[in-house]
């Protein structure tokens, strides 16, 4: 009854959001079970604490002037179900072309990814009918449609908008054996995506959550700063941002990073992106340097640093002989000498989601 119980609420809220026309509405709910948000008790008194207040907020106001309000609950039982979940949804949805959908993701960046990134890769028609809201019930929440819930719940009953936003897509090398394992190609990131030592403590995060959950990031934040250079020996590489030589980097990188946008944190709240730049790489350093500047790094002080270079930029080329680890908002995988040059290229406007009104204006 938990997870009926706060789709509940969520359905109450949606039937007064007035962000939407008055043709027929379809609220989705996705929730997965495994959620931090879910499994850890006190997190979850506290997220129906949010529910019901932001639900006795939106009691005051009048239901939405909807021709047709119908509701969905999915659960997740399994990696990439919700991908499956997009492609099911677009089925239905080719059914009644006059609806629209809100799909509300109630878990971690993981399952939003999943959903994500299929729907990225669907007909155009059915995506335009679609606006996402990620709600922060996750370990992370990076990702998330702001990273508290009454934030997130409050888009519903008067203080959202519906905005787009980009994509990354990363293309490692055509005929590599990265290549063979991407769907069409490539993969995608909805916040960040980074090459180097955060990919690996994404990696070994990862690793650890599987078999006991809980955020083990800054520890491994700490281990990788003094190990991590024994497991993937750093080489020359060079960084070209949108195919311009004179914005070409060159030498040894710990790390590069590029997000959807400038103001982007991962690692659950980490700002490796602290202003309006979306690409950062930190160039390698010694390890008594790595010790010092690692947590002025995940508090997002590093612009002052030498070793830190910062641009805007749309399309990165990375060059590089030997192998490491790549992450897209969270999720990692291993790179070899083959699967390079590497590229990261950001779309047009692709995801319509619930942004805070004034961040959309």
């Amino acid at each position: 009854m938990i997870y009926e119980d706060f789709a509940e609420g969520l359905f109450e809220l949606t039937a007064r959001c007035t962000l939407f026309d008055t043709g027929p509405l379809e609220t989705v709910v996705i929730i997965n079970p495994r959620a931090g948000g879910f499994t850890h008790k006190t997190r979850l008194q506290q997220a129906f604490r949010d529910l019901a207040a932001c639900r006795n907020e939106a009691m005051a106001l009048p239901p939405a002037a909807h021709s047709q309000f119908s509701t969905r609950l999915l659960l997740t039982m399994e990696a990439k179900h919700a991908g499956r979940m997009a492609d099911e949804l677009a089925e239905i949805a080719a059914l009644h072309q006059d609806t629209q959908y809100l799909v509300i993701i109630a878990s971690g960046d993981g399952t939003s990814l999943e959903f994500l990134d299929q729907l990225s890769r669907v007909d155009d028609e059915f995506r335009r009918r679609v606006c996402v809201l990620r709600l922060p019930m996750g370990t992370g929440n990076d990702g998330s449609d702001g990273r508290q819930l009454r934030d997130s719940l409050s888009r519903l009953s008067g203080k959202g908008s519906i905005a787009e936003q980009s994509a990354l897509r990363v293309f490692p090398a055509s005929g590599g054996p990265a290549s063979k394992r991407a769907r069409d190609g490539f993969w995608s990131a909805f916040n960040i995506a980074s090459i180097g030592l955060d990919a690996y403590v994404t990696h070994k995060t990862n690793e650890l959550k599987s078999k006991l959950p809980g955020n083990s990031y800054k520890m491994w934040v700490d281990v990788a700063s003094i190990f991590y250079d024994r497991v993937y020996p750093v080489l020359d590489m060079t960084i070209t941002a949108d195919r311009k030589q004179q914005n070409a980097w060159q030498g040894q990188f710990l790390l590069c990073a590029m997000g959807v946008s400038g103001r982007r944190t991962y690692g659950a709240n980490k700002p490796i992106l602290p202003d309006s730049d979306n690409v950062c790489a930190i160039r390698q350093m010694p390890l008594l340097r790595k010790l010092q500047l690692k947590d002025p790094i995940t508090r997002g002080e590093h612009r002052k640093f030498p070793e830190a270079l910062f641009c805007s930029a749309s399309r990165l080329e990375i060059a590089y002989s030997g192998k490491l680890l790549v992450q897209m908002d969270g999720e990692a995988e291993l790179l070899l000498p083959a699967d390079f040059p590497l590229i990261m290229e950001k779309t047009g406007p692709l995801i319509r989601h619930l942004a805070r009104k004034a961040d959309s204006e």
